[in-house]
């Protein structure tokens, strides 16, 4: 999907209007949006109206002569211990650049929902709420599109956030498509860590057993199957006992869950859905694919010859990631292998595996996701737009993230002899006088790479995927567009409900598919069973809605 290229065709036939207003210091302008029965025109009346009380600046700094100030709802993990916001020097600073004053309502994750909620109850709604990094949300169907409590915010962020519109436009893949509403509208401003990858999930074989057994690197599954088996009985550890575990994963415990074998089998499986998007366009209910059968009997076939760990079906997560840390493993799959709990166990003998061109691993797109939005209450929307966008700049951003510029050692960030940020904060404060990954982040691949010193296990984990890229291995339409699909909030409440039957009747199956494998008879009544759970009208509602998207 190139930049701009993905459009709803609702989008097409919609004149995007904001409900919003402006006001002096003073405060004696009237608040306008779905709380006061008042629409705008649009951004440029916005802009005219700010700039003709004299106070607002459309560009430059201060962003206002005269003081005002924004309320501003901000979630945090639940872990996070931080000082008083006024008091973090990133803060002050951003006060006296811009003439904002913040009015900080800080809420634990946990309890964001239940704020949110009295907040719009109550019909006295911040100015702006910052919901980041999964810590907090807001339902852009529900409080956008349908109540207008949150503002559209298209033509505000292309007039007034030069540094979120330059980083943008700057990606071949526009990250901020997976924003776009049902109607078409964005109602809020992107957060993204961006990596510069495009996929999630890799495959890692243990080198040193390889050379102990004087092994080629298999290259299809075929080949694999007897380096399993040679794994199983050669003693590649050398201490004499038939302890190796030839191949280490769990039933779907995410990156090492049986979800990233399929692929080998030509399914792009991705952690969250069982459909995934074929080279035509087409929506595919993956569990009923010949690809899944034939994945399930290969494992049945491993499991019946204790090539898999024999506890598949039945450990956790930690389970695994406890064993692949041990060392004794011949083959896993990982997100990647440095900075994981496994590090000292695994990094130094298993290296990357690419299969052959049958399979087709999920695309992983860098895209945003939901950030900061602006209430419909907000009397001065676009001096808000523009400290947003001074959130972003540069400098601000990485001090609200990671702390001062130059703070000392084990604080902070510093500029290297290039120019670049690097990192220097170890993370080892007890109290953080910075707002860490709560603060608004927009940082795409390519912004990234120019401004940023990538850490190690960062720049890993792009070789890996540049390797698989030009395996040409990665399918060619993410299953990431499925979560962008324009559904309405009825449908995506509709659609989680039948996700969670069918992925719970997929899971209960795959485990005896593993451990008693798979029949005739058992397979037709596991295809006939989703059926009656309504299986082809879910592909269906995605199918309608990818239908409506330009995919390139």
């Amino acid at each position: 999907m190139k930049k701009k290229a993905i459009a709803l065709l609702t989008a097409a036939a919609m004149t995007i209007s904001v409900l919003a207003g402006c006001g002096s210091s003073s405060g004696t302008t009237q608040a306008t949006g779905a709380a006061s029965g008042e629409t705008a025109s649009g951004a440029a009346e916005n802009s005219a109206s700010a700039a003709a009380d004299g106070n607002f600046n459309e560009t430059g700094y201060p962003i206002v002569n005269e003081p005002i100030t924004l309320k501003v709802m901000i979630a945090i993990r639940d872990s996070d211990s931080l000082t008083n916001f006024d008091e973090m020097p990133g803060v002050k600073h951003l006060e006296e650049l811009t003439g904002i004053h913040a009015e900080w309502e800080v809420i634990k994750g946990s309890d964001w929902s239940t704020k949110l909620n009295l907040a719009f109850a109550s019909g006295e709604y911040p100015d702006v709420l910052l919901a980041t990094n999964g810590n907090g949300a807001v339902d852009d169907e529900e409080y956008g599109v349908t109540q207008g409590i949150v503002l559209p915010l298209d033509e505000l962020i292309n007039q007034y956030m030069p540094n979120y519109t330059e980083r943008r436009d700057a990606e071949a893949d526009d990250p901020t498509t997976s924003l776009v509403a049902s109607d078409g509208k964005v109602y809020t401003v992107g957060y993204l860590v961006g990596q510069k990858i495009n996929t999630n999930q890799h495959f890692f074989i243990n080198q040193e057993w390889l050379d102990a057994l004087n092994l080629e690197t298999p290259s299809n599954v075929e080949e694999l199957t007897e380096v399993l088996r040679a794994f199983k009985t050669g003693d590649p550890n050398g201490n004499g006992q038939v302890d190796e575990i030839p191949l280490e994963m769990g039933l779907d415990i995410g990156f090492n869950g049986i979800r990233y074998m399929l692929p080998l089998f030509g399914l792009p499986c991705d952690p969250d859905k069982w459909i995934y998007i074929d080279d035509d366009k087409k929506v595919q209910f993956l569990a009923t694919q010949d690809g899944f059968r034939d994945c399930m009997e290969w494992l049945h076939m491993l499991y019946e010859e204790g090539l898999v760990d024999p506890e598949i079906v039945s450990q956790d997560f930690n389970t695994v990631e406890t064993k692949l840390k041990e060392g004794n493993v011949g083959f896993f799959t990982a997100w990647r292998l440095l900075a994981m709990a496994y590090d000292d166990g695994v990094a130094s003998n298993s290296v990357l595996w690419t299969p052959d061109s049958s399979a087709s691993l999920y695309r992983y797109l860098e895209l945003c996701k939901p950030g900061a939005f602006v209430t419909s209450t907000n009397q001065n929307v676009p001096a808000t737009m523009r400290w947003l966008d001074a959130l972003l700049d540069t400098e601000t951003m990485f001090s609200l993230y990671y702390g001062e510029k130059d703070a000392g050692e084990g604080l902070g960030w510093i500029y290297d002899e290039n120019g670049k940020i690097t990192v220097t904060n170890d993370g080892s404060a007890d109290v953080k006088n910075y707002i860490d990954c709560n603060t608004l982040f927009f940082a795409p691949g390519n912004y990234l790479a120019e401004n940023f010193n990538m850490p190690e296990q960062r720049t890993e984990k792009t070789e890996y995927c540049e390797k698989y890229d030009a395996a040409g291995i990665i399918q060619k339409y993410s299953n990431d567009y499925l979560d962008m699909a324009p559904l309405t909030s009825q449908q995506l409440q509709d659609s989680t409900l039948k996700e969670t039957d069918i992925n719970n009747a997929v899971v209960e199956n795959i485990a005896a598919f593993v451990t008693t494998g798979v029949t005739d008879d058992s397979w037709n009544s596991f295809v006939s069973m989703f059926d009656g759970m309504g299986a082809a009208d879910y592909v269906q509602m995605y199918q309608d809605a990818i239908d409506t998207m330009d995919l390139e």
